[in-house]
Formats: structure tokens, sequence, C-alpha cells
């Protein structure tokens, strides 16, 4: 498999470079007002340095910085403004701030895998998340839609994997189980997509609710995985193969590492992230997942990496034919 990363010195030496002069920039815009000007308007060098007391080459080369990285856009003759799809710095720099007593300690900022931290804090992200993986959803979509899939979306948060297969077929049934927070994000997103018919929702912890009377077509398990220790997925995917026909699939979405787990970069620094949200998570390379699903009576395993940006990586596998 090909990594995202080079192995290059000089690959690794821009990198590193790059992310620290990036996060350099956004907090020298923050602290001398930039930002919160150009929230106000428009602005161009000569503008924006008036306004903010600095010099006017430093404003333009801060500006073009910031446009290169995404945070503002051209807005026409020589003037900036804030992006279209503003970033949630403050929340983004309150999390990543936590990260030192956090690998000092163990002790995550809040525990996603815990229903009621997940129930209290999965609301506001799941909506975000829906958009990122939205690309992703439409290839994963392609490659495993069939016609009138009875499908049971485990942990759906903003459904963008169930509402790829959805919109893609009319007869396809969804079973969407989250918490019941977390739901109410889920009918948003289903509601907005115009697909509330072919929709169901069961409300509660994942392990202890009631799927239903069983027999789906195709179960998803999208970005769940990392959240929990090993012994917790083998459990789950034991469920899932109870609920699923003889000839169903089960679709496991997630970002998976190399095998020595030094790699890729997105994914890896994506599990160091995974250390201030949950109390056992990581990332599994993929021979552990073919452990898990092997061992809880699958077949046919396979894996196809979906996107790099984010890292998302889609492995199915078949429950046999009754006997």
């Amino acid at each position: 498999m090909t990594t995202l990363i080079s192995d290059s010195s000089e690959d690794r030496f821009t990198f590193i470079h790059d992310a620290l002069a990036a996060a350099q920039a956004v907090a020298v815009a923050e602290q001398l007002g930039v930002l919160t000007r150009l929230v106000d308007g428009p602005a161009d060098p000569f503008t924006l340095a008036r306004d903010c007391a600095i010099s006017t080459r430093g404003a333009a080369a801060l500006l073009a910085a910031l446009a290169g990285i995404g945070l503002v856009e051209a807005a026409g003759n020589g003037a900036y403004r804030t992006s279209n799809q503003p970033f949630p710095l403050a929340e983004l720099r309150a999390h990543w701030r936590e990260l030192e007593p956090v690998v000092r300690t163990g002790e995550p900022r809040f525990a996603g895998d815990a229903p009621e931290e997940a129930g209290a804090n999965y609301p506001r992200i799941v909506p975000r998340l829906g958009s990122l993986f939205a690309p992703a959803a439409e290839r994963f979509a392609k490659e495993v839609a069939a016609p009138g899939l009875r499908v049971l979306d485990l942990g759906a948060g903003a459904a963008p994997w169930s509402l790829a297969l959805a919109r893609h077929d009319p007869a396809c049934q969804v079973t969407a189980v989250d918490l019941p927070s977390v739901l109410t994000a889920t009918r948003q997103a289903v509601l907005a997509a115009g697909c509330e018919a072919q929709f169901t929702f069961l409300g509660g912890d994942l392990f202890a609710a009631d799927w239903g009377p069983g027999g789906y077509d195709l179960a998803i398990l999208g970005n769940l995985c990392h959240l929990f220790d090993e012994q917790t997925n083998a459990v789950l995917l034991g469920k899932v193969f109870d609920a699923i026909r003889p000839l169903g699939r089960v679709a496991i979405l997630d970002a998976l590492p190399a095998e020595d787990l030094a790699g890729p970069r997105g994914v890896v620094l994506y599990a160091l992230g995974l250390l201030l949200r949950t109390s056992t998570g990581r990332v599994y390379p993929f021979s552990t997942f073919a452990d898990w699903i092997r061992s809880a009576g699958y077949e046919a395993i396979k894996r196809m990496d979906l996107s790099g940006t984010p890292p998302i990586s889609l492995v199915t596998a078949w429950r046999p034919a009754a006997e």
C-alpha cells in the first residue's frame, strides 16, 4: 500500500516547517486583531495596517499566508475577507491546548466512548463530520450500493454513509442507531437530504439498544471502532454478525494506520487527537480489523481506501451463507 508521507528528509522538514509556520501565522493574526478586523469586513493590506497598527509589509505577507492555508480569501481589488467556511479557531485551540496534560496523565478532556459524555459533546460535532466525509461517502455508496438494501447504521451521527446509499436508491431503508441527543442531529441531516421516508431512528446506548428484528443486508460502523478498545470492538462485531442476514455484509469505515503504526501522517495525527476525547480509543491497522472480523465468523474481507484527506478507509466482509 502507498503511504501518504514521503520518506525523504526534505519532505519531512518541509512539512514540519510549514505546519509550524501556519500555526504561528494564525496565532499572530489573532494576537494582532487581524482576524477580528476581517470579521467586520474585507480589508487590503493598507487598510489592515492602519486599523491594526501593524506594518503594511507585514499585513500583506500575513494576509497572503492566511489565504494560502484557507483561513481568509481574496475579495478583489487586493482586499481579503474571512473564508466562506469559517473555522472554529477558539474551539480548536482549546481542544489542542489540553494535549500536554492529557499525554502526561492519560486522562482525556472528555470521554467520547462513554454514553453520557458522548451525548453531551457529539451533537455539535457530528454535523461538521457529516460534511467532511460527504465526498468519501459518495465513493462508499458506489462501492456497496445494491437495490433495496436494509441498512443498519450504528453510531449514525449525521449519517453521511447511509444517506449516500439512500440517495442512490429510493428503495433503501435505513435504521439509524445513536444516543438520543445525537439523533437530533441525525434527524436534521436526514430531513435536509429529503430522505426522511427511508429512515427509522433508534435511540440508546449502542451496546444496550435493541437494533430491531435483524436480517439486515448491510451494517455500517462509520468512524466508530477507533472510540473503543480491542475487546469492545470484537464484541461489537459479534453482535453485528447476529444482526445481518446470511450473505449480508458489514462495512467498517475508519482511519487505518500502517501496520507499524508510524503513518500515514494524517492518521497518526488523528490518533493523537483520540487521546483528547476517548478513554481507551486508538487507531487500528488493517490486520487487527481482519482478526476481529475472522474471529466473529465473517469471510471475504476486503479493504478500499476512500480518501487521504480526511483519511478514511472501507473494510467490508460477508456473513457466510446459512448451513
